[in-house]
């Protein structure tokens, strides 16, 4: 998000400073004590300068450029030796940052010149995706973990109503998962609606999505949907407050929302223009920045018609692409399969 970039981007200016003034700090340290130290900086600075005046100059000749060369090598060997007599390090009056290949900027010049950010900025903002999405990366989440094993391959017509079993069911929902991280930034992939009993596997995907698509560098923001009526709560009710508009803000410009648990919010008149409204903002932005949802609910379709007035539930399976999910309580399953074990 552009709210994590700009605190990035504010934090390596913070630290590039403070390297460089640490670094001038020192300097200043060791002229007092070295005098000479401070007149070998001065003329490298000449010398540098001259150098450059050399290369850009067309009736400069070569050996010049050569000479000047030399000359801060040479100056360059015998502030070290200085150094090194008085008990300094040789890199004493160097900056100290963080991160060698970018000088604490975030950003390096690739191979074909152009700027992008520096394998420590990546990781950083990685890291505050992770923070800022709510998702536990509990080492038991994603796709890695999936295991279709805890999905019956009996086909029950008369316990599910369908005509494939579970784990057939389960397999096509996460083959559309896949598709709809591929395909997020395409105009035509739909948001996702997931339904179905506790325990079979809505939010473990929901959040397998979320997983993926923030190692691939977007923000992603899990919230049950009590957190999520209250957070729009406290906006409503403290407009002035920055923590509550940014935390809305949020709900709006996030690039996959996760909506977990819907219907078991708090009932109130207000929640259905709430969710509408939140739905129709994402939806408009996502025109020009991509903001797809996943909402998961243990209320079937006709259920989240009874549950939420009729604009709601319309727009829902208008404009989501609805899954059922069935079959055994996979806690249950997983419980009996470790005794069994």
């Amino acid at each position: 998000m552009s709210d994590i970039r700009r605190n990035l981007d504010n934090e390596f200016a913070y630290r590039r400073d403070r390297a460089l003034w640490e670094a001038e700090r020192r300097k200043k340290e060791v002229i007092e004590k070295i005098p000479e130290i401070g007149s070998i900086e001065t003329e490298i600075t000449l010398t540098g300068l001259r150098f450059a005046r050399g290369i850009i100059s067309e009736d400069s000749p070569y050996h010049d450029s050569e000479t000047l060369t030399e000359r801060i090598n040479q100056l360059k060997k015998r502030k070290e030796k200085l150094l090194l007599a008085a008990n300094y390090p040789i890199d004493y009056l160097e900056p100290r940052f963080d991160c060698k290949s970018c000088e604490d900027r975030g950003y390096i010049t690739d191979e074909n010149g152009n700027y992008v950010p520096c394998s420590c900025y990546q990781k950083l903002y990685l890291q505050r995706l992770y923070k800022f999405s709510n998702i536990l990366d509990d080492g038991n989440t994603g796709f890695k973990f999936f295991n279709e094993e805890y999905f019956s391959d009996k086909v029950n017509k008369q316990k599910y109503k369908v005509d494939i079993s579970p784990r057939e069911n389960i397999m096509a929902i996460k083959n559309h998962c896949l598709k709809f991280i591929e395909n997020l930034n395409d105009q035509n992939t739909r948001n996702m609606y997931f339904f179905g009993p506790t325990g079979t596997g809505k939010t473990f995907l929901a959040k397998s999505c979320g997983l993926e698509l923030i190692k691939r560098g977007y923000s992603v923001l899990y919230l049950s949907a009590p957190t999520l009526f209250s957070i729009i709560h406290r906006y409503r009710i403290n407009v002035d407050d920055y923590s509550s508009e940014q935390a809305y803000n949020n709900l709006i410009t996030s690039n996959l929302l996760i909506l977990d648990d819907l219907g078991t919010e708090p009932r109130s008149d207000a929640r259905y223009a709430e969710l509408l409204t939140l739905i129709e903002l994402r939806k408009n932005r996502d025109s020009t920045c991509t903001t797809k949802t996943i909402i998961s609910s243990n209320l079937d379709i006709k259920r989240l018609f009874q549950e939420y007035n009729e604009r709601i539930a319309s727009r829902i399976v208008g404009e989501f692409d609805t899954f059922r999910f069935f079959g055994d309580d996979i806690r249950i399953v997983k419980k009996i399969k470790k005794i069994s074990d």
